[in-house]
């Protein structure tokens, strides 16, 4: 129920490659003379396995790795944060008005023959920024690219179609694993350069002033050597400027640049740690079935 579309995916299809090895026993029985639709069979369950056991542990090895930090005293990377969730646009889900911080949603037409599947007319899915808040502050969330495990779900049937929703509540507890960026407005070599030259031309416009300050063998100009200690001096002002302006401004929780797993669940880190431990055992247990049948078919 609480996993994310990309977990039941994978899941669903190494669950329905399994449940397809056991129709394909039920209907051939295992004879000397199927022996290679039986090899292709068992090597195609065993490839969906090792995908579904490494999506699985991946996620496993993830959540326990990641530091875990307030949101005052993070610091800038890769880390996990609690907190409650909510959403300074007072967003709402689109067919039931409930207030959330996040939803995705489908609309379906009810097809009157059995036999055709319904139809997919419109897919969405929000990508508003939200608040997180703990005891020791907040922080900003940009969910887009994130891996959302849902809290809640909803259905509703009208007019010959299928309404569903996803969505996280309002004032619900989450827990999040992203990248935490503080400084990503400040730190970047064209603001810095940009600053410093603003800084020395405000020096400049009161010479007197930048004699008696950089003016060290009192010559009554700016030697070379001078205004480089003056530009060293101008970058590093601007830097602590920089660097205090970061501290003060919201912390933004986004999707890291290196691949790594962007997550944000109504499921505490403890239940995510069981239920992907759990998936991990039963995907490493069936691959060592699919493991043994082949070593005895070959």
């Amino acid at each position: 129920m609480f996993k994310s579309l990309s977990g039941h995916i994978v899941d669903l299809i190494a669950t329905g490659v399994y449940l397809g090895i056991f129709y394909a026993a039920y209907l051939l029985h295992l004879t000397s003379s199927n022996h290679d639709v039986w090899g292709k069979l068992l090597s195609a369950a065993m490839i969906a396995s090792l995908i579904a056991l490494a999506f699985n542990y991946r996620r496993l090895l993830k959540i326990t790795e990641a530091p875990i930090s307030s949101i005052a005293a993070a610091a800038q990377g890769y880390i996990e944060l609690h907190g409650v969730a909510s959403s300074p646009q007072a967003l709402k889900t689109p067919f039931h008005g409930i207030h959330c911080v996040w939803y995705r949603s489908w609309v379906f037409s009810n097809q009157s023959d059995d036999n055709k599947p319904p139809m997919l007319l419109e897919y969405a899915e929000s990508d508003h920024l939200f608040q997180l808040q703990d005891s020791s502050g907040n922080c900003m969330v940009n969910p887009k690219g994130a891996e959302v495990i849902y809290s809640e779900k909803r259905t509703l049937y009208k007019n010959a179609h299928r309404y569903v929703e996803e969505y996280l509540p309002a004032g619900k507890r989450l827990y999040l694993l992203g990248y935490l960026d503080t400084l990503h407005h400040y730190k970047s070599p064209e603001a810095i350069g940009r600053d410093v030259g603003v800084l020395l031309a405000t020096w400049k416009a009161n010479p007197i002033k930048l004699l008696l300050r950089f003016d060290q063998d009192r010559n009554g100009k700016i030697d070379m050597q001078e205004w480089e200690n003056a530009r060293a001096e101008a970058r590093h002002e601007v830097e602590i400027r920089h660097q205090m302006r970061a501290h003060n401004e919201i912390y933004t929780l986004a999707k890291p640049a290196e691949g790594q797993l962007f997550l944000i669940s109504a499921l505490s880190p403890q239940a995510l740690r069981n239920q992907y431990q759990f998936w991990s055992m039963v995907h490493l247990g069936v691959l060592a079935l699919l493991l043994m049948a082949y070593f005895k078919l070959v």
